[in-house]
């Protein structure tokens, strides 16, 4: 990811189906200042679990080391209310929420895998404007709706490549975002114009050639015949 075009952090991801259910885990490790002005590293995990058919959310929790602190913040989903959970240094609370009915999706500071789930939810969905729930964990947890927009189909840089993705914008109060997606859903690109943070996906490798592949040879000229001798 890059801040005003500079690279600040690398993000690791995997999706791990078992079962009924798919696990999605994400770090992300970075350098910065802490509250003693000096640098530190800030290290946040996540792991959300959802049905592997649906999708639907069954729980998330993230953990987060900085500035001699731990904090982790959780999201347990039931029928009607859903259990919201923060602990800072052992010390935590546990609230009951009215659950909106729907898809539930997370939005964590610093956690852009979650991005990349929503985009993935969306795979070969039409829709012009379509709004999602979101659970917001910040200072306060809140539950937001979202408006997604299809920008249609664009082709963008990715790597050495051109390649054809689907442009949309994703707009609630903290402000908007431009995803751009490739044909699994995968997010390829993400962009928050108002602060110039720019998340990229690194390109997938070129298949490498077998070794040892034979070439193919080149096509070769018929030999010139010589004339016969004349008796």
């Amino acid at each position: 990811m890059a801040d005003q075009g500079r690279v600040v952090a690398t993000e690791e991801f995997q999706y791990v189906v078992t079962g009924d259910a798919v696990t999605v885990s994400a770090s992300v490790k970075r350098r910065v200042r802490g509250s003693d002005g000096t640098l530190g590293d800030f290290v946040k995990r996540m792991s959300l679990t959802a049905d592997a058919l649906d999708f639907g959310l069954r729980s998330y929790t993230s953990n987060l080391e900085f500035d001699k602190h731990v904090q982790v913040k959780g999201v347990v989903p039931g029928d009607t209310a859903m259990t919201v959970y923060g602990d800072l240094d052992g010390a935590g609370t546990a609230d009951r929420l009215v659950q909106p009915p729907g898809r539930l999706f997370i939005m964590d500071p610093g956690m852009f895998t979650l991005f990349d789930v929503i985009s993935r939810n969306l795979r070969g969905k039409p829709f012009k404007t379509r709004p999602i729930n979101i659970v917001a964990l910040g200072e306060t947890t809140v539950t937001v709706e979202a408006m997604v927009t299809d920008m249609g189909a664009d082709t963008l840089l990715w790597g050495s490549r051109r390649t054809p993705t689907r442009k949309m914008k994703l707009s609630d109060p903290s402000g908007d975002f431009t995803v751009w997606s490739g044909s699994k859903g995968q997010l390829i690109r993400l962009e928050h114009a108002a602060s110039d943070l720019v998340v990229m996906r690194e390109p997938d490798a070129l298949p490498a050639k077998p070794a040892g592949a034979a070439k193919k040879p080149a096509a070769k000229k018929p030999a010139a015949r010589k004339p016969a001798a004349a008796r």
